[in-house]
């Protein structure tokens, strides 16, 4: 079972409520990743390394007491 990011929201025994699919795309070098970092881990780099191929993120969290994971793609930005 994959981990719960984020600093510690919701718990990876519990039940989950919703999954939402979420994939990230755009131009090269715009900050797709700094965005999935930031979201899901609570970072911020100035000086990341490009992305091959995709990468793939979670996040669980409570919200109005409904157990929501995030499943993020972060894709290379090429046509």
């Amino acid at each position: 079972m994959g981990s719960s990011g984020g600093g510690g929201y919701g718990d990876a025994s519990q039940k989950i409520d919703y999954v939402f699919k979420v994939v990230l795309i755009g131009d090269s070098a715009v900050g797709k990743s700094q965005i999935l970092s930031r979201f899901a881990r609570n970072e911020f780099s100035l000086d990341s390394k490009a992305t091959i191929g995709v990468e793939f993120q979670t996040r669980t969290m409570v919200i109005h007491h409904k157990s929501v994971k995030a499943q993020i793609w972060d894709t290379a930005g090429q046509e």
